[in-house]
């Protein structure tokens, strides 16, 4: 967690309030709040402070100019908001939301991931700076990723074609012809690739402190790209630099947290064009209930959403930090969102979960040889057992690389499409008892493949090797021997 600063306008610092400010500087364990003031660039510097969230009637302002160079603080770890969210509020909202971007400022590390680029425009004056650079959000790697599937859906996923294969997974090639979308990060099924002023772990923090301290009051985070001048109480706005970048599970587990979701694509948006397109390709409610997701394609749609929509009234419920810190990221959190909305309502076990996907093993073809298990890079198919060998395929983990059907031997495995709710659960997909060696009991493998080989050894002329089969290499090595000195010792060649 990076070290980060609350600086409020005056006009802020009237609307908010001391006592929230206390509250919220204890609370997100800020190591500094201030009103704005001409000592602001010593105070930073002095704080060591690497990210801010500044609450601001007037934008960005001057003296963020230059901040880099200055004081080695990215301007992408700077979040401005407005203090008109915050006018006429309960104090329990303005504490709720508050808290939510003073922790969300916290996690701006990957931030200084992000290389600057060439401006897109020079002006005269940084010229004179000899400023020809500009940090823009480009979706940077969180972590490395070795998911074939998931690097090959980044790369066709970008709109621009600027996705690359790098040693570490996706990369972004050309960062300065990025128009910041996210549209990639969005597409994915594991999130390795976030953009870095709105990850999966800002996201989750958002949603966990609205369930801590709005709790028993209805309330709706709103996924938007452009800062609205005025929200209803129990609106929680949360900034992304396009709504392309908006993940599955990022709506499902708001929803299941308790929290009505709206994703809102702004008039002004610059890449309004992908936005949409990712709008469409939301679910449209939550997979095995009525609970729609609430989409608005411009700010008059938005206004009209905001007036109508009904708020849920489930329980709520915090997301376990570590569901994001498991190796498939966003699938955990998407599964832990099912389940729990599971012991909140009753799920329709036929509605299907897009993007999950499920397999099938044909038990008559299969021999449980464990090339699936090999292939299978999200570790979905396990095969186990002492006397009797299971296969197992983990279904809610799949995404559908088909790994497994272009390695099986035998054809016996196939996607068959999108998992249903009542598919999801790790599922015994074949079973057979363990050969030994006849000889010392070491176990061989599964019956089905001495089978297999003692047909196929038959077939093709090889009868005499067909009866060693059920013997472990130690004891061939032995019986080997044995033949060999008795051919020696007889004299026979």
């Amino acid at each position: 967690m990076l070290n980060a600063g609350l600086i409020v306008s005056k006009k802020a610092r009237e609307i908010i309030g001391d006592e929230i400010l206390k509250k919220v500087f204890e609370e997100a364990k800020l190591p500094y709040v201030a009103e704005m003031g001409d000592y602001i660039i010593d105070d930073v510097k002095n704080n060591e402070l690497k990210a801010l969230l500044v609450v601001s009637e007037n934008g960005r302002e001057r003296w963020m100019e230059d901040i880099d160079q200055k004081l080695g603080i990215s301007p992408l770890a700077i979040l401005i908001i407005p203090p008109s969210w915050f006018k006429d509020k309960s104090k329990k909202y303005v504490f709720t939301l508050l808290t939510a971007y003073s922790l969300r400022i916290e996690l701006m590390d990957l931030a200084y991931r992000v290389q600057p680029t060439p401006t897109s425009s020079v002006s005269r004056r940084s010229l004179l700076k000899l400023k020809t650079y500009e940090y823009k959000p480009y979706p940077v790697l969180f972590d490395e990723v070795h998911a074939e599937r998931e690097i090959n859906r980044a790369i066709e996923s970008c709109p621009q074609g600027l996705i690359v294969k790098a040693p570490e997974g996706p990369s972004v090639g050309y960062p300065e012809r990025c128009s910041v979308c996210g549209y990639c990060s969005a597409s994915s099924y594991l999130g390795y690739l976030e953009i870095p002023t709105a990850t999966t772990d800002q996201v989750v923090s958002f949603i966990n402190v609205i369930v801590r301290y709005y709790e028993d009051k209805q309330a709706a985070l709103l996924f938007t790209d452009s800062i609205i001048d005025e929200v209803p109480e129990g609106i929680f706005p949360f900034l992304m630099p396009c709504t392309a970048g908006v993940h599955d599970s990022f709506v499902l587990a708001s929803y299941a947290a308790g929290i009505t979701p709206i994703v809102h694509v702004s008039s002004k948006c610059g890449s309004r064009d992908i936005a949409l397109k990712r709008l469409d390709e939301l679910p449209s409610h939550f997979p095995g209930t009525s609970f729609t997701i609430s989409k608005a394609k411009d700010d008059e749609e938005l206004k009209r959403t905001l007036l109508s929509i009904k708020l849920t009234q489930l329980s709520r419920s915090e997301i376990p930090l570590d569901v994001i810190l498991q190796r498939s990221r966003r699938r955990a959190l998407l599964i832990w969102s099912i389940e729990e909305m599971s012991k909140k309502v009753k799920l329709n076990e036929d509605d299907v979960v897009p993007e999950v996907y499920n397999v099938e093993v044909d038990p008559n073809k299969c021999v449980l040889c464990g090339v699936c298990v090999r292939a299978c890079q999200m570790l979905v198919p396990e095969l186990k057992g002492n006397n009797t060998l299971e296969l197992s395929y983990n279904i809610p983990y799949c995404i559908g690389s088909q790994r497994c059907v272009r390695n099986c031997p035998e054809k016996a495995v196939v996607v068959t499409g999108f998992a249903k709710i009542s598919d999801l659960k790790k599922k015994v997909v074949n079973k057979a008892e363990v050969a030994k060696c006849r000889f010392c009991g070491k176990p061989l493998g599964s019956e089905k493949i001495k089978t297999k080989v003692d047909t196929l050894l038959i077939q093709y002329g090889f009868a005499g090797t067909a009866q060693y089969t059920d013997v472990c290499n130690e004891c061939k090595q032995k019986i080997l021997t044995k033949i060999w000195l008795e051919k020696l010792l007889s004299g026979k060649k």
